[in-house]
């Protein structure tokens, strides 16, 4: 199993936003989507507004790794910051949210990350992501889904914890 070391802590993703906060618009939205649904950089660029069901709180992934498709929750201020973004830039429902390549996400992320000290790729949301729900109780099934993961193997490298997770769950422990 490979170790995951390449995540934030939420601290230091909340640094990152508010950084992003500071710059530019369409950077903390993107960045605030990554952080709160786990999706792969290409899924995140191919949202349209078609796909967004503000009144379900759901967000349809159409284009998801391996060709597949699933819905992934976002909370209701993100889903709204989303709906203003989309009718401040005047956006049909066919095209994408985010219109910009790959490249040029990730040079977004590294120049966030460099901000706060932390060498990141827009994969350590993802990352970091499933650790966070990891450690609110997530169960691991429902984590493979919502990360759009084939098997449950690859989602299980998340149930990895450092040592202070481990001391506070062993605290948490009645003996």
């Amino acid at each position: 199993m490979k170790n995951i070391t390449d995540y934030l802590e939420k601290e230091q993703v909340d640094q990152v936003l508010a950084a992003a906060h500071q710059c530019s618009q369409r950077d903390y939205l993107m960045l605030r989507v990554l952080w709160r649904t786990g999706l792969r950089v290409n899924e995140l660029l191919n949202i349209r507004p078609s796909d967004i069901e503000a009144h379900n709180g759901v967000v349809n992934i159409t284009k998801a790794k391996g060709g597949k498709q699933r819905r992934v929750h976002l909370d209701q201020e993100t889903l709204e910051m989303l709906s203003r973004y989309i009718s401040a830039q005047n956006l049909p429902d066919n095209q994408p949210v985010f219109a910009i390549k790959q490249r040029q996400v990730r040079t977004i992320v590294k120049r966030y990350g460099d901000i706060i000290g932390k060498d990141i790729h827009p994969h350590t949301f993802r990352h970091s992501f499933a650790i966070h729900c990891v450690r609110n109780g997530w169960d691991i099934r429902r984590l493979q889904q919502v990360l759009g993961h084939s098997s449950l193997n690859v989602t299980a490298v998340y149930l990895q914890f450092n040592d202070r997770d481990t001391k506070g769950l062993y605290e948490k422990t009645p003996f």
